[in-house]
Order: structure tokens, then C-alpha cells, then sequence
């Protein structure tokens, strides 16, 4: 029993009426959010970096060569809104991790790219965070993952308002992906 069912037990008595088995999807994935996020803080600041700083790198190592891209394209990755993303870039810009230029495409925008630094903690770090994943992930049988890995999309994509199209594009639910 975890905790979820302790607590449905419970509310099922208190309030019967309540049809609470969306509270258990959701109660159950904030949860495995947390405790993911625990396990790979230590792992991740062992590296110099936090998780929102190792979401940035990665979306940058997801570009390709020469691993740039602008604020906006970065903010798909991360949920970040444009003032959190410029704070993040401005603390990861001191810290070495990027560096951010004009952008030859739009005066009034920058490019972020990823630097030297940046790419090695990113490298030295990834293998880690997958490994606890992979960990995070064991009780479940290989079919199972592929199972609760299809539903949690589809589950998502049905709430999503904003998807990406195979282009990395953002698209309103309503236009379809």
C-alpha cells in the first residue's frame, strides 16, 4: 500500500460521493516527481548544476552542432516563463555553462549557445541521471514501461494546450499536432 491508497481509503469514508481516481493519477505522479527530483539533485549539483540548468543544456545538445538555439526554442524544454528564462540564462552565463549572442536572424534577439564547460557537465552528468532513472523505473517489466509510458502521452496530450509538432513547433490542441 502507498501512500495514495491510504489516503483514497480515507476519503472514500469521509466524502463517498467523491469520485477521487484522478486525484490518484495525479497525487501518484507529483509524487514520482518529487522523489526523482531528490534523487538526482545530488547527482546534478555534484556537476555544478541544477535541474533546470541541466533541462537548458540538454535542449541545447538536442539542436545539434553547434548547440544553440534562442531563448524561446530553449523555453519548450524547460516550462520556463520569459522572465525565469532570462534569470536562468543571466545565472548560467556567470556560471560558465553559456554564453549568449546577437542573433543574425532578429536584431532585437540573442542565441544561446552552449559552451565548453557547459557541454562537459552536461556529459559528465547525463550518464548519472539516467542510470537513476533507469533504477527509478525498475519494478516495472519492459512492456509495462512501454504501457505507462503510452498512456501518460496520451493522457497529456489530451490536456496539453500547447503541443509540438514533429518540427519542435508549438501547436494549439485545437489545430492538432
Amino acid at each position: 500500500m502507498d501512500r495514495l491508497d491510504w489516503l483514497s481509503r480515507n476519503w472514500n469514508q469521509v466524502r463517498p460521493d467523491l469520485d477521487i481516481t484522478p486525484w490518484q493519477i495525479w497525487g501518484r505522479t507529483t509524487r514520482i516527481h518529487e522523489l526523482f527530483l531528490s534523487r538526482i539533485s545530488g547527482v546534478l549539483r555534484a556537476h555544478g548544476l541544477n535541474f533546470k540548468e541541466f533541462q537548458t543544456l540538454a535542449a541545447l545538445i538536442l539542436f545539434g552542432p553547434p548547440y544553440q538555439a534562442s531563448p524561446n526554442e530553449i523555453a519548450k524544454f524547460n516550462l520556463l516563463t520569459s522572465g525565469g528564462m532570462a534569470n536562468l540564462l543571466s545565472r548560467m552565463e556567470k556560471e560558465g555553462l553559456v554564453k549568449r549572442k546577437p542573433d543574425d536572424r532578429d536584431r532585437r534577439g540573442v542565441i544561446v549557445e552552449i559552451t565548453e564547460q557547459g557541454l562537459d557537465s552536461f556529459n559528465a552528468s547525463v550518464v548519472e541521471e539516467n542510470a537513476i532513472e533507469h533504477q527509478m523505473v525498475a519494478g516495472l517489466t519492459e512492456e509495462e514501461r512501454l504501457i505507462l509510458g503510452t498512456l501518460l502521452r496520451k493522457l497529456l496530450l489530451s490536456i496539453d494546450p500547447e503541443r509540438l509538432t514533429n518540427g519542435g513547433r508549438r501547436v494549439d490542441t485545437a489545430e492538432g499536432a
